[in-house]
């Protein structure tokens, strides 16, 4: 059964809450663009943005990275995931189960493998940011992921059912 969404505006940026207990977070270039101003008011000398695009890097990317390297990686996406809970006023919410939908809209039509844009470093930021309680199999029920276009909107997806 399909309920009708409301959308919350929170300083620019929304989430949608459906009647169903289901959240629907989006990370675009927007949201990019406004971590960033926060990253580099944190962090004023640094130069280079942490976050390059709006999508979870490919599998082909970070698993050839050197340890170290994919380590800093995985802190910087979990980093940036940790605070864009925190800015969609939805820290500490402590989702005890649930079912997920990452889709990754990307901004070329590019053939991508789907399995291989494992969303493993949002998980864990959504984990540490307290929206939901662990990624384990206890918590989540189901994990689908989902690839589209989006030329002028590449964008990622979030939908949590609960």
């Amino acid at each position: 059964m399909e309920y009708p969404a409301f959308i919350i505006l929170i300083e620019g940026e929304f989430y949608e809450k459906f009647m169903d207990n289901q959240i629907k977070l989006i990370i675009d270039n927007d949201v990019l663009d406004r971590y960033h101003e926060y990253y580099f008011a944190k962090y004023p000398k640094r130069k280079k943005k942490p976050i390059d695009k709006p999508t979870h890097p490919s599998i082909n990317k970070w698993f050839i990275m050197k340890r170290p390297q994919m380590n800093d990686l995985k802190q910087k996406i979990k980093d940036f995931i940790v605070w864009f809970v925190e800015d969609q006023g939805l820290t500490n919410k402590g989702i005890e189960k649930c079912s997920m939908t990452f889709i990754s809209y990307f901004k070329t039509r590019i053939r991508s493998d789907i399995d291989n844009y494992s969303p493993k470093f949002y998980m864990d930021g959504l984990v540490d940011g307290g929206l939901i309680v662990d990624d384990d199999y206890k918590h989540i029920e189901s994990l689908t992921l989902k690839c589209g276009w989006d030329k002028e909107r590449p964008r990622t997806e979030i939908i949590i059912n609960y």
